[in-house]
């Protein structure tokens, strides 16, 4: 485990902006939008660099103009307002989902340190660390469609606990949903949200299988997962899957009729071949 000791001077000057002046803080919001866009190959999810766009585009007109004399009491309440809901989501979104891509190597360590955030464990020269959560989560699935699945997440209190949503434990905002092939053995999702609902796209080939699903609650995103129990789901077969079934059935029953009708040419064949029998 690193901690601020052992660390470059550069990247713990990155991590301090984040709470420092108005100018610090832009300038890492900065540094992410120009980092996403030298990485263009970055899985990031349309609906964190869609607002981060968003955001960045008008916050960078409000930061310079508020650095005039011209900028009224709105604008500069504006670019506070607007400044404070951007780090919310380069620090809880966007780091979230950079650690979520840590575990299958699409986000490297020196990916998510060029984005100004410290890795897992960095942080323990800082602080003392609070122990893991003991509360298992209940988990909930309704399908919405042959591609996509809700997820609910909440503490365990009985039947349709996650309909009613209790909300987090104690000082946990992070939750992992892990979702297994029926047999456990093949994983097909497994990332962090901080969402306890939470809208999930099946992989390509989901379509009439079925699979388990677990989530654990957690309080740093190392700590080791405690999931619950483990439901089970199946993915529905979409209109093009049928229509695919259906075609297949009539190919294979047409290659059996024309086996069968060669089959039969060949005996016929064969018996006109064959010498006439002595009588």
């Amino acid at each position: 485990m690193s901690t601020l000791s052992n660390l470059n001077e550069a990247l713990l000057a990155a991590v301090r902006r984040w709470h420092g002046s108005i100018e610090d803080q832009f300038s890492n919001i900065d540094n992410i939008v120009k980092q996403f866009d030298a990485h263009p190959s970055w899985p990031v999810p349309m609906y964190i660099s869609g607002q981060l766009a968003s955001d960045y585009d008008q916050l960078d007109v409000l930061v310079k103009k508020c650095r005039t004399i011209s900028a009224s009491q709105f604008e500069r309440q504006q670019r506070n307002t607007l400044l404070k809901s951007t780090v919310g989501l380069c620090l809880d979104q966007i780091r979230l989902w950079a650690y979520g891509e840590r575990p299958s190597g699409a986000m490297t360590d020196d990916d998510i340190h060029s984005l100004g955030f410290l890795l897992p464990g960095e942080n323990g020269g800082r602080h003392e660390r609070v122990e893991a959560t003991d509360v298992v989560p209940e988990v909930k699935v309704t399908i919405v469609s042959a591609d996509f699945i809700r997820v609910v997440i909440d503490q365990a209190a009985g039947e349709n606990a996650a309909q009613v949503v209790h909300g987090w434990p104690t000082g946990v905002s992070i939750a992992r949903i892990v979702i297994t092939s029926s047999d456990g053995k093949t994983v097909v999702y497994d990332k962090m949200t901080s969402h306890l609902h939470n809208d999930i796209r099946m992989p390509e080939g989901s379509h009439g299988k079925q699979f388990m699903i677990k989530a654990s609650f957690l309080r740093h995103v190392d700590d080791e997962s405690r999931f619950g129990a483990e439901p089970t789901f199946s993915m529905p077969l979409a209109t093009e899957d049928l229509v695919a079934a259906l075609d297949r059935q009539h190919y294979e029953e047409f290659e059996a009729r024309i086996r069968a009708v060669e089959s039969h040419r060949q005996e016929i064949e064969n018996l006109q071949a064959a010498p006439p029998s002595a009588e």
